[in-house]
């Protein structure tokens, strides 16, 4: 751990800039939530049923070296579609073996992540990689597969729009699935740094990020956390403690500078604002939550931890600046320890 705690302080933009920069129409589009259901689709009663719903087939012909497969889980009963980036020495380089990251969400930006690992590596500002993307094409299931309890508080149910019978709660299986069932595949077919293992996760994605992180024998060196759905049955992953172990996982926890609206903000500006969307804001407070999180595993004494805001992001956006800072604080690359610095000392302006 490091010898000082340096405070981790909120950077926002003051009222009038945000206004300024970031329409109400915006900050409404925003404030829709990632993983809402369309009330235009009807909910299949088997999720596994739905995994043709939203295949793109143009996938593996749009980038280099991704490869496609499909693994059907014991576990959880659905088949996933699995795309594996190699690094560009792969082939030449057959005595190297590279660090793997595991990318949830995979279908929202699996090939901005190989291409930015590929080009930060080419710069000399990170590790060669492997990234493994998990997609969740069934509808509704990353409500299923990335939850830790069924959806139980009305904040929780109303930021979802998850009516009775969609289904949550199963991120234990989940887990099950990609550490008993996927990492020991992707272990055997590749050249595979079994020891450097990250997981990065967004959201929902996020969340499952931080309920990994709890379990004792999680097998992830690494985590990439941004904008992680605190919100979810009213911060009740906060209520655990991270297990003791004979090593310290590395965290880097993100957020976008403008998924929360400031509360400063001057009244007239405030009610400009679509009465939902500050009701979402109410119920999410994702930077605050960001905050909460980083001041949690803060306490926990057994953790290496960094975080940093995106400056004029938004929810649908922070996970792509995420993944490029966040990568590079936490594997080697030229200017690691610079970021690690900066994670800390940098002179934010506090948002109120």
């Amino acid at each position: 751990m490091h010898s000082k705690a340096f405070p981790f302080i909120l950077k926002f933009f003051v009222a009038s800039t945000l206004l300024t920069t970031c329409s109400c129409d915006e900050i409404a589009r925003e404030f829709t939530a990632r993983n809402s259901p369309s009330v235009e689709q009807p909910i299949p009663k088997n999720v596994a049923d739905s995994t043709k719903s939203r295949v793109d087939h143009s996938l593996s012909n749009s980038i280099a070296n991704l490869k496609l497969i499909e693994v059907e889980s014991i576990n959880t009963g659905q088949k996933y579609t699995i795309g594996i980036g190699l690094p560009t020495s792969y082939h030449s380089d057959t005595n190297k073996t590279y660090p793997v990251i595991y990318q949830l969400d995979a279908e929202i930006a699996l090939h901005t992540s190989i291409e930015t690992s590929r080009g930060l590596a080419v710069s000399g500002d990170l590790e060669e990689v492997i990234i493994v993307g998990i997609f969740n094409y069934a509808l509704h299931s990353e409500l299923l597969d990335l939850t830790p309890s069924k959806a139980t508080h009305p904040d929780t149910k109303f930021v979802g729009n998850i009516t009775e019978n969609l289904p949550t709660g199963e991120s234990d299986l989940f887990y099950k699935f990609l550490v008993d069932e996927l990492m020991p595949k992707i272990n055997a077919s590749y050249r595979a740094d079994k020891i450097s293992n990250v997981l990065f996760g967004h959201s929902l994605g996020g969340l499952f990020c931080l309920s990994t992180l709890q379990k004792e024998k999680s097998p992830f060196s690494h985590y990439l956390i941004s904008s992680p759905a605190l919100w979810w049955n009213n911060k009740e992953v906060l209520k655990k403690k991270l297990p003791k172990r004979n090593f310290e996982p590395v965290v880097y926890l993100s957020v976008g500078g403008l998924e929360q609206i400031p509360s400063n903000l001057p009244k007239k500006k405030r009610e400009k604002i679509p009465e939902l969307d500050r009701k979402m804001d109410k119920a999410t407070k994702r930077i605050s939550g960001v905050i909460e999180v980083y001041d949690y595993l803060q306490r926990q004494g057994n953790v290496d931890v960094y975080a940093h805001v995106e400056e004029g992001e938004v929810h649908m956006s922070s996970n792509v600046p995420s993944f490029s800072r966040g990568i590079r604080t936490l594997l080697l690359g030229a200017h690691r320890d610079e970021l690690r610095h900066r994670s800390f000392d940098s002179p934010l302006l506090p948002w109120e």
